[in-house]
């Protein structure tokens, strides 16, 4: 049986079945992983039952493995890159410390896909170079199992094609050919790694194309189109028919650039998919149309409008150029001229202009917030990285005369209560729920009132605004300096720090760190490049 065939399911749930009456969870967990393996249409909920399961009764091998195959599905079936990268992400987490390195690096390559997608790369390569290292060792050590060291293999192939890949996007021509040339000959007539030659074979059809050899990069790319149809990679079939367009509009053969990138279309409306390296076959088919057939004139420009949208959603790095290449205002602008020629598609016109009247207030408030959260955010790390974050001592040193006016605490009281206090702070008793003045001045053989008059002096606050800050002070210094803490829930920070309520921890956040504690997490994350 192969990916996606659909006649193993019956075996597949009589073995689902067969396990859950034996309450064998390992048993379980394959056989929902072999329903997300055949069943095309239900892949996700079989991915979600596997997790499931992963999570409450597996090995934390399993939960790895179970996350980056729903990320796996986000990114090849679906295209959600963004959905995708919080899987593996998660899969990350739980492959670390692991003996199974092959797991281990399968995640950080799939980091580099979604990586790649999102137009870094500089950092999908990096990932790509340190698993294609790893693969290739592993598959050359002596007396490995047949099947292990195909599945390094196809692993090793898989990091070389996207090392190609990527070494191309990132103009390294003469790299790009040696690798792709290096992986066409390691799986040249070999009918296990079929699809993987035809993905070197595409890339070496594309750089012919780029040096001008029409005819050869032609001949390549349709000999590599069939394998990757079959394989239903509808992102690279994309690829192939834009640069088969490229090649006709290079011969000036009209009607087949027309084929091709109407075919690339196609997708974008079956799949809701395009990638940005497709993206100009639509200002071809605008400018071929215009003055021939208002309708497709109009549809198209429709069409570059939806995929110009996504792509400014999906990949925020590469938006910055396209918009550079076909600006989206000249691209209204056109749009009006052409709804003025066709009286009765001017509704489309006014909302396409509302629209984008909506969507520039929206930027516009949304950057001014960014730069209000930013100035907060760098505000708060300078105070951390001064030494002058936390609470501190308000008084010093004073007069005799002000201490007796100020207080009735006896010296030695004071220093009690501050020793005291020192170390409920130094280990961490403020991080328990439900604590009041009166638990505390009883824990530290005082009472409420001394407490709260030692506080007030020496701390400048009362005690609830103590506690508050103390708890916020805590959580904020476990974000600066320990990554795992990034990827907590609101609701579990608030729990780590004592604090009960979600929306509680979130507004004493914001009332003493000037910022949301999600937008400092969002800071902090891009900061240290931690997507």
């Amino acid at each position: 049986m192969t990916i996606d065939d659909v006649r193993a399911m019956p075996f597949v749930k009589a073995y689902i079945q067969k396990a859950k009456s034996e309450n064998n969870i390992p048993k379980l967990i394959q056989g929902y992983r072999d329903g997300r393996q055949f069943d095309y249409h239900n892949k996700m909920s079989y991915a979600d039952s596997a997790l499931t399961v992963s999570i409450k009764q597996g090995t934390k091998d399993d939960i790895s493995k179970d996350y980056l195959s729903k990320g796996i599905i986000y990114y090849f079936y679906q295209k959600k890159y963004k959905l995708a990268l919080n899987q593996y992400m998660k899969a990350y987490d739980y492959s670390k410390g692991s003996k199974d390195k092959y797991q281990h690096y399968k995640v950080i390559y799939h980091l580099g896909i979604v990586k790649e997608h999102l137009g870094y790369y500089d950092e999908a390569l990096e990932h790509f170079q340190e698993c294609s290292q790893f693969y290739e060792r592993a598959m050359n050590q002596k007396g490995l199992h047949e099947n292990l060291q195909f599945n390094n293999k196809k692993a090793y192939l898989n990091s070389l094609h996207q090392m190609t890949v990527v070494n191309r996007y990132l103009k390294n021509v003469s790299t790009s050919d040696s690798l792709s040339k290096l992986g066409y000959k390691l799986t040249e007539g070999d009918r296990d790694f079929l699809l993987e030659n035809s993905y070197f074979l595409k890339c070496i059809g594309i750089s012919k194309f780029l040096k001008k050899d029409y005819d050869g990069a032609a001949s390549d790319l349709n000999r590599a189109l069939p394998a990757i149809l079959k394989r239903n990679d509808f992102a690279w079939v994309s690829v192939i028919y834009y640069y088969l367009g490229k090649i006709s509009e290079a011969k000036n053969l009209d009607d087949f650039v027309i084929g091709y990138y109407s075919k690339i279309d196609s997708i974008f409306v079956k799949e809701g998919f395009i990638l940005p390296e497709v993206y100009k076959s639509y200002n071809y088919l605008i400018s071929y149309y215009k003055n021939k057939d208002l309708d497709k004139q109009l549809y198209y420009t429709d069409q570059l409008l939806k995929a110009d949208s996504m792509i400014s959603k999906d990949y925020p790095y590469l938006s910055g150029k396209l918009h550079k290449e076909y600006d989206r205002r000249s691209l209204i602008e056109q749009r009006e001229d052409i709804e003025k020629a066709g009286r009765k598609k001017m509704r489309i016109a006014q909302f396409l202009i509302l629209s984008s009247t909506i969507t520039i207030i929206f930027f516009v408030i949304r950057y001014r917030k960014d730069r209000r959260i930013k100035k907060q955010y760098d505000l708060l790390q300078k105070r951390i990285e001064e030494g002058s974050y936390g609470i501190a001592n308000t008084v010093e040193e004073q007069s005799q005369e002000y201490s007796l006016r100020k207080t009735f605490l006896t010296p030695e009281v004071t220093s009690d209560i501050g020793e005291r206090l020192e170390k409920f702070e130094r280990e961490l008793q403020f991080t328990k729920k439900g604590i009041t003045q009166n638990s505390i001045a009883a824990k530290l053989n005082t009472n409420a009132n001394y407490l709260s008059i030692y506080i007030n002096e020496n701390k400048g606050m009362n005690f609830t605004r103590y506690i508050a800050e103390l708890r916020i002070n805590y959580i904020t210094n476990l974000l600066n300096t320990n990554t795992k803490y990034l990827n907590y829930t609101i609701e579990a920070l608030a729990e780590e720090c004592g604090i009960a309520a979600r929306q509680n921890f979130s507004n004493l956040f914001y009332d003493i760190n000037g910022i949301r504690p999600t937008d400092y997490i969002k800071k902090r994350k891009k900061e240290l490049r931690i997507s």
